[in-house]
């Protein structure tokens, strides 16, 4: 069987066609997850240093120790995280409370080590 130029020429053209469209729609996919994630860790910083100042002026209210501003970065990045993970259900979503609290423990350790370090380094 043989295609004649005409035919060979416009399936070559809708060929090209679906493969570009296709191409452009999964580049547009991932620019828009991409954007969606860059928003959120946007507000969670927003939302990290908020908490942060709110929590600054309490302790320097009432002579309390402040934490860093990288304890509340930690933690308000995971919880985002853990929020709007795919599989997040009323089952598991415990888990993945404990699973934030678990980092800022961390991240609260670390820092008071660092802390504690760096005062002694100047005594």
């Amino acid at each position: 069987m043989q295609i004649d130029a005409t035919t060979a020429t416009l399936l070559a053209t809708a060929i090209g066609a679906v493969s570009s469209g296709a191409t452009a729609i999964i580049i547009l996919l991932i620019n828009k997850r991409s954007e969606e994630r860059r928003n959120l860790r946007e507000l969670a910083m927003k939302a990290a240093l908020e908490n942060w100042l709110y929590m600054s002026k309490a302790a320097a209210d009432y002579g309390a120790e402040r934490l860093p501003i990288d304890v509340f970065v930690v933690h308000m990045l995971k919880l985002s995280e853990a929020l709007t993970s795919r599989d997040l259900t009323a089952d598991n979503l415990a888990a993945k409370l404990r699973e934030v609290q678990r980092f800022t423990r961390i991240a609260t350790t670390e820092a008071e080590r660092f802390t504690r370090e760096t005062g002694e380094d100047k005594t």
